[in-house]
């Protein structure tokens, strides 16, 4: 008798909150068989798929000064195989804003702190940021002027200008020619006198050597000519040098008038294509500096960009900032859990199902929904790998206790049907191809019912013809003989092996479930 209740328990512990009752007539003085049944009930079906993982924040936050937020980590946003993306901290306010310094002059948070979005964490002196702003603003100032005089065309003063420099150029053309002339004129007469010089001395020495002159007056003459003679080739080579500078003089007159006209044209001729487009691009280039020191001024207090924790502050008051790593992170939205499911499981898992988070360090379960499913498996080592896949649950108000980095067994709700009629999966006898039977105890009366199932976990059987709720189902029996316990493998529980009529509580089809 002890055995026998000890048989039973067990089973009672086997597939749940299923009511079981022993009953059964004897057949025969020296042993008697007893049926153990269960009750058809109306109530849920749920599968379920299990896994072991981990607890983490949805994103982290990287913070810094004159720098945009960087997501250091994310869970809802993974790689190929399933680990989350990770930020490098190398985003930033702008070209310039690398090369400042941010002397600290606040911090208004510590670590394990909430904050609200838009609250001021930190702030730093932005002395060295204004002068680049300073800067900026100059050079795009230059860039947009240049660029507007050369889309309008030039201003009067400047038109004023260029026609005075055109006049002046002229003019001075016009005194060159007019200085070549008088230098021409004033060089012939040079020229026609020396010659007029030579001509005079050969006639006095030809009168005197007719005339009977002495030989001093012809020596003197012979003299005279000489000199003109080396005068008037003197004369003749300053005339030619003197004419050939005015000429020069001329040309180079010439050049420059030349040359002015051109500047004259392209001042007041509309700027080309070409210098618009790279007036344009120096005003852009300008503006893009104007902004990023702007932004610098402006980042010279790190705010929060969300609702969430402080993790790690790495600033102090009177210190230079760090140019490398962050300054404050921070983890915002819901905390998740993050678990990898197996090949045979992932098939049944979908975006969107309800699971419940177990968290045995904060002595927590925790509802949550599955928000994904990464299509890429990793595969775990050895000779026997196996695929699992990376599932994300996020957590429904989960409680303070419950941190970033606890373990967690995920157990995900695969499929569920409410309201249904239902056996303990240990009554059904058959499969899926042949179909599937159940024992009836009408009375003392066996029955064996023909039935059709529609969800079938390892705790119940929906089913969907064939019973009617308060029918009893056998779901194990037991044999007494000679005051000793037996079993019988054929139509009930197996008590050395808790085994049921379809193979035990593994052997009906689904996953583990109640």
């Amino acid at each position: 008798m002890k055995l026998r209740l000890a048989a039973i328990a067990l089973i009672v512990i086997g597939v749940g909150a299923v009511v079981l009752t022993v009953v059964g007539p004897s057949f025969g003085a020296s042993s008697s068989s007893q049926y153990i049944t269960s009750t058809v009930t109306t109530g849920a079906v749920t599968a379920t798929s299990v896994a072991t993982g981990t607890i983490s924040a949805s994103t982290v936050y990287g913070l810094k000064f004159c720098a945009s937020a960087d997501i250091v980590s994310s869970a809802s946003t993974t790689s190929g195989a399933g680990g989350s993306i990770t930020g490098n901290g190398s985003s930033g306010g702008g070209s310039n804003s690398s090369s400042l310094t941010w002397p600290v002059q606040t911090v208004t948070v510590k670590v394990g702190q909430t904050v609200k979005k838009g609250d001021i964490l930190a702030t730093a002196d932005s002395t060295t940021a204004q002068l680049q702003l300073a800067s900026a603003q100059a050079t795009l100032a230059s860039a947009q002027s240049r660029l507007q005089t050369d889309q309008g065309g030039p201003d009067a003063v400047t038109l004023a200008q260029a026609k005075n420099q055109l006049a002046q150029s002229y003019n001075s053309y016009k005194q060159a020619v007019s200085s070549r002339s008088n230098t021409n004129k004033q060089n012939a007469l040079k020229l026609s006198q020396a010659k007029a010089a030579v001509t005079a001395a050969q006639t006095q020495l030809t009168n005197d050597q007719n005339g009977g002159a002495s030989a001093q007056a012809i020596a003197q003459d012979q003299d005279a000519l000489t000199k003109a003679q080396a005068t008037l080739s003197q004369t003749t080579l300053d005339v030619n040098n003197s004419n050939l500078q005015a000429s020069q003089q001329v040309s180079n007159a010439s050049l420059s008038y030349q040359s002015a006209q051109l500047q004259y044209q392209s001042k007041i001729s509309p700027a080309s294509n070409a210098t618009i487009l790279a007036d344009q691009s120096s005003v852009a280039t300008a503006q893009t500096a104007v902004n990023s020191a702007q932004a610098a001024v402006d980042a010279a207090s790190i705010a929060a960009p969300a609702d969430g924790l402080i993790i790690a502050v790495n600033l102090l008051t009177g210190v230079n900032a760090p140019t490398s790593g962050y300054a404050i992170e921070m983890s915002v939205g819901p905390m998740v859990a993050n678990a990898s499911f197996s090949e045979s499981d992932i098939t049944k898992l979908k975006v969107g199902q309800t699971a419940s988070v177990t968290v045995s360090a904060a002595s927590q379960s925790v509802a949550g929904t599955l928000t994904q499913i990464v299509p890429v498996a990793s595969t775990s080592g050895g000779s026997s790998s196996v695929a699992s896949y990376a599932v994300t649950v996020t957590l429904t108000d989960p409680p303070a206790t419950v941190l970033s980095g606890m373990s967690a067994t995920v157990t995900v709700t695969t499929n569920s049907v409410a309201s249904a009629l239902r056996v303990p999966a240990t009554a059904l006898s058959g499969n899926a191809t042949s179909g599937y039977t159940v024992q009836v105890l009408n009375g003392t009366a066996l029955q064996t019912v023909q039935v059709e199932v529609g969800l079938v976990t390892s705790s119940y059987a929906q089913i969907t013809s064939g019973l009617t709720e308060g029918e009893a189902v056998v779901v194990g029996s037991t044999t007494t003989k000679n005051s000793s316990t037996t079993s019988n493998s054929n139509s009930g529980v197996n008590l050395n092996s808790l085994t049921g009529n379809n193979g035990g509580f593994g052997g009906a089809p689904g996953g583990f479930g109640r």
